[in-house]
């Protein structure tokens, strides 16, 4: 899930540029508010990002669903603004849906109950065919132990799957748990700026900082 938060760097980036805010809050709020409005850019890339993470349809428009609803109800407030020359830094408080707790839990869950995460037995016995074509691609000496080798390996996954799971089914109960979410947390950003050719511009946010924005960040 972070991976998708991460990948809308860009977003966060391109969207710095836009505008030209006399002031290093009124850019910080000008920034902000295109998350509020839903900039056409930002949901965009955000399209873009997701179907780069996931692949059932249904979860992406979840998903989708879910970050929509963040970006419109996060509220926020500047809390301070200090200038130095051509720095500043500007305090803002934010307040978003706690989706990191949700998402912590259901790693926690995930651990304790892997079996319901086990891979379709139908979708295993597939991968294990791919080994087998694959090991008889090899140098005929190789062929018979490569087989053996890959049908042993399948039986131990079959047996014993503690370390694999179905992505698309934890996924699922991800998005499940996030749509549960009705509590918010504050989290507090402190956005640097440089003025450059009289213009104040947003310096590249740490990835903390957008994690805190999309409601992800556990500390």
């Amino acid at each position: 899930m972070k991976k998708i938060v991460i990948a809308l760097l860009v977003v966060l980036m391109s969207a710095c540029t836009l505008g030209k805010a006399v002031t290093p809050k009124q850019k910080v709020s000008e920034f902000l508010d295109k998350y509020k409005n839903q900039n056409t850019d930002i949901i965009a890339q955000l399209d873009e990002t997701i179907d780069s993470e996931i692949t059932d349809s249904d979860q992406k428009e979840r998903y989708k669903t879910l970050m929509l609803n963040q970006y419109k109800n996060m509220e926020y407030e500047i809390k301070d603004e200090i200038v130095e020359d051509d720095n500043a830094v500007v305090e803002v408080e934010i307040t978003v849906y706690d989706y990191a707790s949700s998402l912590k839990n259901s790693n926690t869950y995930l651990n304790e109950h892997l079996d319901e995460f086990k891979k379709d037995s139908d979708t295993t016995m597939s991968e294990t065919a791919n080994d087998i074509k694959n090991a008889a691609e090899d140098t005929a000496e190789d062929i018979k132990d490569g087989a053996k080798d890959a049908i042993d390996g399948a039986k131990d996954e079959l047996q014993n799957n503690t370390s694999d799971y179905d992505k698309d089914k934890f996924m699922e109960y991800k998005i499940k748990e996030m749509e549960k979410v009705k509590d918010t947390v504050k989290y507090t950003i402190e956005f640097t700026l440089t003025k450059v050719n009289d213009e104040w511009q947003l310096d590249p946010l740490s990835n903390a900082d957008i994690e805190k924005l999309h409601g992800i960040y556990v500390g």
